[in-house]
């Protein structure tokens, strides 16, 4: 029979947006900057490379978070457009709220101990196989096991409501504190206490050498796209979810690029004026000209 420390949390759709303006100090710092709200595992270096070499004019800047909260920092203005990942069948986008585009699957991995019987297995293990397994859900291990001794401050603003977060929800995440939930996670699992089941790219990012990562075959995935608010589409965000679906400089389809490359309309040239001879000159005075022959 299958144990866990915890059931994973339901996710549920967002009300109505309410927009404002969050950063690492509570505020953006330049509404001219677009926003993207990447995740662990994300890796957008390229796509926003070339969206600083088509559109230098256009500020671009990516930030990390978890995924817990993501649509709601969307909601909330904290950034323009934002990676989401969901299980699959399991998806809780409000379409009249965002707009979504799926950019690829992920396949889940398992996590063990280096010397579970997992261990054992060449690339991959059936779903089948791990119902007897004790799975940690890195959500509610940071809850219940954050350094607070109690609910920790991420755990609580994980559970909270988006019109409840905290300008700490909104900060941006680097180095240990990006992922802090499964990374505790995975020191658990080293220590043969369970498993842990994590996106692929997640598992790869946070990869130990006392732990063996191996695929699951039979189980739902991730399915990993990116999200931005209906109200706030405009032709920036459609031109980088068009860098991020493989769209080639100089598309016709993209419309900066066509404002960038249309003509610019012709000044008609200057009518010229017909030069005026010089008249003649006069002859001195006291001189006659002789007649010419003919």
């Amino acid at each position: 029979m299958t144990r866990t420390f915890s059931a994973p949390m339901t996710p549920r759709r967002l009300s109505s947006p309410g927009i404002a303006a969050w950063t690492s100090c509570g505020k953006r710092s330049s509404d001219s900057t677009m926003i993207l709200g990447a995740i662990p595992g994300a890796t957008p270096d390229k796509w926003a490379a070339r969206w600083r070499e088509r559109f230098p004019e256009h500020a671009l800047d990516v930030q990390y978070y978890d995924d817990a909260g993501q649509l709601a920092r969307i909601t909330e203005g904290t950034v323009d457009i934002g990676y989401v990942r969901f299980r699959e069948y399991q998806v809780e986008v409000d379409t009249e709220v965002h707009h979504r585009v799926l950019l690829y699957r992920e396949e889940p991995v398992v996590c063990a101990a280096a010397d579970h019987w997992i261990a054992a297995a060449d690339e991959s293990v059936g779903s089948e196989e791990l119902v007897d397994e004790t799975f940690l859900d890195p959500a509610r291990m940071l809850q219940d096991w954050g350094p607070t001794g109690g609910e920790s401050a991420a755990g609580k603003l994980a559970t909270r409501a988006p019109e409840d977060h905290a300008p700490e929800f909104h900060k941006p995440l680097a180095g240990g504190d990006l992922a802090a939930a499964e990374r505790m996670a995975l020191e658990v699992a080293a220590t043969g206490a369970g498993v842990v089941v994590l996106p692929n790219s997640v598992a790869r990012m946070l990869s130990r050498k006392d732990v063996v990562i191996r695929s699951i075959t039979g189980a739902p995935g991730y399915e990993t796209g990116l999200a931005w608010l209906r109200q706030q589409d405009s032709e920036l965000i459609q031109e980088f979810i068009g860098i991020a679906r493989g769209r080639k400089a100089g598309s016709p389809r993209s419309a900066l690029a066509q404002q960038k490359t249309s003509p610019q309309p012709k000044r008609k040239p200057a009518e010229k004026k017909p030069r005026s001879r010089p008249a003649a000159r006069a002859a001195k005075p006291g001189r006659t000209r002789k007649p010419r022959r003919r």
